[in-house]
This record gives C-alpha cells, structure tokens and sequence, in this order.
C-alpha cells in the first residue's frame, strides 16, 4: 500500500505528464519537416504538427455533404458524400504549422500565379495525389494513428 506522500508524488507526477501531453500542437519534437523533391530535386519544404480529435473531425465535417433527411424537413440533415480529395487538403492545411501555411498556402502571390482562390486550391495544384497521400499518412502518424504499441504494453494490458 502507497503512503499519502507516495500518492501526492504519484498524482504530481501523472498531472505533469498530462499537462506535458496536452501542448503537442506547439511541441516542436512533435513536428516534421516535409520536403517535396521531384525528379531529385527539392522543390521546397513545409513543417506539419499533429493534429487534435476535434481538428480531424472538423476536416472530416467540413469535406462532408449534409443532405436533406428523407424522412421530411422537420428532420435534421444526415451526411452525405465525403470529398477524400478536399479531406486530405484540409488536413494538410490544418497541419501545416501556421509560419509554413502563411509562406506558402495562404500566398496571395502564390495563389495569382497559379489563378486559384483558396488555399486548399493551392495545395491541389502544387501537390501530386501520391504526395498528398504520403503526407497525409504523416500527419497521421505524428497524431497518433498508425503507431506501434510496443509489445510489453500490450502484455501488460
């Protein structure tokens, strides 16, 4: 049995660790560096963060038709279609560390060269369907997806 002062240290340390979790979006080891290269040559780079439950679903919300329910109009909307390809640029955007998004999506420059209004229009045009998929994938990875629990945690569990 663990003393109060035991628990009071235990409690401390697990507030601290939570507290550590919970600044992940500014965690600069919690980033990574992108480079887009093409033909062996670098093109340019951009930093992307993890991103939050909240900032996922609203990517996913976001790139999701609402449609009329067919029960009648008294009705909420249900969900329709989702656009994958708007999808995976709203999580690109959201990612991409807010120094990085304003140099390259959110150009105005870059967005008059490229005749484009948005800069998810941006993203789609200077990134290939299998470049936004690899860093999709990342981001991904960075918030938690797709990571290996080690074997002893599973044991354990």
């Amino acid at each position: 049995m663990m003393s109060k002062d035991e628990l009071l240290m235990n409690e401390d340390a697990l507030l601290s660790g939570l507290l550590e979790a919970a600044t992940f979006a500014d965690d600069e080891e919690c980033r990574k560096k992108i480079e887009i290269k093409r033909n062996g040559k670098k093109l340019y780079e951009f930093t992307i963060r993890p991103l939050a439950e909240e900032e996922s679903n609203e990517c996913l919300k976001a790139s999701t038709k609402r449609l009329h329910n067919p029960m009648g109009k008294k009705y909420p909307k249900i969900d329709g279609e989702t656009d994958y390809v708007a999808l995976r640029s709203r999580k690109i955007y959201t990612a991409t560390v807010p120094e990085d998004r304003k140099k390259l999506w959110d150009n105005q420059k870059v967005k008059r060269a490229l005749n484009v209004m948005t800069a998810l229009d941006v993203i789609d045009k200077v990134l290939l369907a299998g470049e936004k998929s690899r860093v999709v994938d990342e981001i991904d990875e960075l918030s938690g997806f797709n990571a290996e629990v080690e074997e002893e945690e599973v044991i354990k569990n």
